[in-house]
């Protein structure tokens, strides 16, 4: 999802919420009266359209999929054996590199996919430690936190050149991302009832090479996560 996509979703998701805000507000000084269906404030309603709009906001489907399956399989227990069967096809198809999904424009138009040593996945459930990955030309890659959490020290990596983009999902978890002191480092995390902060030391006489860039983008629900450098 380009960034402009990602504008318009906001803007409309904050249309959605600030028309029913007023609706209710409305609703309770008695200027307007409507009644909606009991289901619409029950819990798992509320997982559902969470699940919606994390699924139509951010290019990493994983909390937006645990949003929604948690929603419908309490609406229809019966169905909790599909959770074995998205499981074993996430199996299956595991094999797609991180060189296909972020693969890049270069400098003359043509699509630079980089080694899958030049990516990093992580992925903590219910636990975590502390990661040193290293690469001469990093690219960025995914970091998954659900109930747990990790410290990624990217201190011996070497950024590539352009755009890259580190994708990071933290459901009731976080992570701490440490990079170089010198990278050019863009944050564009939307936070849920949580959030994602910058606490890397800043140099004023230090200057930022501007044809590498680094942009950590993802969603942070009922958790949090933040970037340090030494």
């Amino acid at each position: 999802m380009d960034k402009n996509s990602l504008l318009s979703t906001r803007v409309v998701i904050g249309a959605i919420l600030i028309v029913l805000g007023g609706l209710f507000l409305l609703d309770n000084y008695d200027i307007i009266y409507f009644e909606l269906p009991d289901f619409i404030f029950e819990w798992q309603m509320i997982f559902i359209i969470i699940g919606l709009i994390l699924l139509s906001s951010t290019r990493d489907k994983t909390a937006g999929l645990i949003f929604l399956a948690i929603g419908l399989f309490n609406y229809y227990p019966e169905l909790w054996p599909l959770i074995l069967v998205i499981i074993g096809l996430s199996i299956l198809f595991k094999k797609k590199t991180w060189s296909g999904h972020f693969g890049r424009k270069g400098s003359e138009g043509t699509t630079d996919k980089g080694s899958i040593d030049d990516f990093i996945e992580d992925v903590s459930v219910f636990g975590g430690g502390s990661k040193v990955f290293h690469s001469d030309n990093f690219k960025g890659g995914r970091i998954v936190a659900i109930f747990g959490g990790s410290e990624i020290r990217l201190t011996e990596c070497q950024l590539a050149e352009g755009d890259n983009v580190l994708e990071i999902t933290a459901l009731f978890g976080g992570s701490t991302i440490l990079v170089p002191r010198d990278w050019n480092v863009n944050i564009d995390v939307t936070p849920i009832f949580g959030g994602f902060g910058d606490k890397r030391i800043k140099d004023p006489n230090l200057a930022y090479d501007k044809s590498k860039r680094l942009t950590i983008r993802g969603v942070v629900i009922f958790g949090g996560g933040e970037i340090k450098s030494f």
